[in-house]
């Protein structure tokens, strides 16, 4: 893992702390994009912890370069900032979480293994402030999605990898891929954090439900 924050003593305490965890191994940390790419190049960790904001630019276009070269590396965000399009960027741009650095350690380390073992994390903050957005329900989709798609939409808001979907719901893993890929369609989105804006701000599930 390379954690990227251009605040030296918010890098490093971050550093600290993930490496307090037996399970979890940090090759490097930076403060810039351009280092932050290197780093990937370099070391070719499994995830990126992102800042939203670097002295060379936004760190959503980490996440934007990194796909573009069919990177398999993941990001997860984490940022001071709660708005929305800041928020609504990481995720277009395939950043699989956003956590705002308020966030308890508990919960930071939480993400960080979710992130890691496939799964996509949103904060629950915002998580409730999406359901709160004024959208209509999308009542034609809902009747198009199947009860075992909502199943798996339900383990997608809880940030459950399809591994973990798959044991919850007692299926194999290649039956899950298919429904995340059949339900990403039926969505019009790309992402498994994208599918999760959507059915949160189009009241297809609630944060609370998800549960």
């Amino acid at each position: 893992m390379v954690v990227v924050d251009d605040h030296t003593v918010v890098r490093r305490g971050t550093r600290e702390m993930l490496e307090r965890e037996p399970d979890i191994a940090v090759v490097d940390d930076v403060g810039t994009i351009e280092e932050a790419l290197a780093a990937v190049r370099r070391h070719q960790p499994t995830m990126l912890v992102v800042d939203v904001e670097l002295p060379d630019g936004s760190g959503v276009e980490i996440v934007r370069r990194l796909v573009a070269e069919g990177s398999p590396v993941r990001c997860l965000m984490l940022s001071a900032h709660d708005d929305y399009v800041y928020f609504s960027e990481s995720l277009a741009a395939g950043a699989a979480g956003y956590l705002l650095k308020t966030v308890s350690t508990e919960k930071f380390i939480a993400a960080v293994r979710t992130v890691a073992l496939g799964g996509t994390v949103i904060d629950g903050v915002l998580s409730h402030r999406l359901a709160g957005r004024r959208q209509q329900p999308e009542e034609r989709l809902a009747a198009s999605l199947t009860a075992r798609e909502f199943d798996v939409i339900r383990g997608l808001v809880r940030g459950r990898s399809n591994k973990e979907i798959a044991k919850d719901l007692g299926v194999g893993l290649r039956t899950v891929e298919s429904y995340v890929s059949t339900i990403l369609a039926k969505l019009g989105v790309r992402s498994r954090a994208e599918a999760i804006v959507y059915v949160l701000e189009h009241h297809l599930v609630t944060p609370g439900s998800a549960r």
